[in-house]
């Protein structure tokens, strides 16, 4: 009778082997007092809402869902490039790396466009931050969400150029995961926003 000699796979000492962090503990402490930032934001806004219901809900019409919605879905497809980025980043796939964080940049790039057509509309119509206290919200809201976005942008430009081999792609892992986090947690504030500033009478 013969016998199959059965030779084990090494797992941990494989040379290739990443260790699969979701970030470096500096960006999760970031991510979590911009949260805390912006749910004080949401706090006041909400507060302010019950000081002049009128004037908020005469104010959320003048905006348009159409500007928001395009732009909640445009961050919505940019999280899922920024994803399939991470994934790629921890597959070594230097290409598809590649190609997701321009995908994710141009998405960035489409929702700054919008943003300014947006914006550009409200000034025409003559609104701005001093019109009354729902447009003094609304444009320190979406203002310093937008900030966020071209930082955002920023994070994920240094990665495009600092990457550019599988070696590199090796020793930035956690740094494409740390963007990918912040990327997303930017996506999640605007959807929050758009909800409460755009479509929650």
């Amino acid at each position: 009778m013969s016998t199959v000699n059965v030779i084990p796979l090494k797992v941990s000492g494989s040379e290739n082997q990443i260790e699969h962090h979701p970030a470096e503990i500096g960006v999760w402490l970031f991510v979590f007092a911009d949260m805390c930032i912006f749910a004080m934001y949401f706090g006041v806004f909400v507060w302010e809402k019950k000081l002049y219901p009128a004037m908020f809900e005469e104010g959320q019409e003048t905006l348009s869902t159409e500007f928001g919605g395009l732009n909640t879905v445009v961050l919505l497809i940019s999280s899922f490039f920024a994803a399939k980025a991470v994934h790629s980043a921890r597959m070594l796939n230097i290409d598809a790396y590649r190609r997701f964080i321009k995908l994710t940049m141009l998405s960035g790039l489409a929702f700054l466009c919008v943003k300014f057509l947006e914006y550009s509309d409200k000034f025409s119509a003559g609104f701005d931050i001093a019109t009354n206290e729902f447009y003094r919200n609304y444009f320190a809201f979406t203002g310093f969400h937008l900030l966020h976005v071209i930082l955002g942008l920023s994070f994920l430009g240094w990665l495009l150029i600092s990457v550019k081999t599988t070696e590199q792609l090796k020793g930035n892992v956690k740094a494409s995961e740390g963007v990918g986090l912040y990327w997303h947690m930017v996506d999640l504030l605007w959807v929050v926003l758009f909800s409460l500033i755009y479509l929650v009478p």
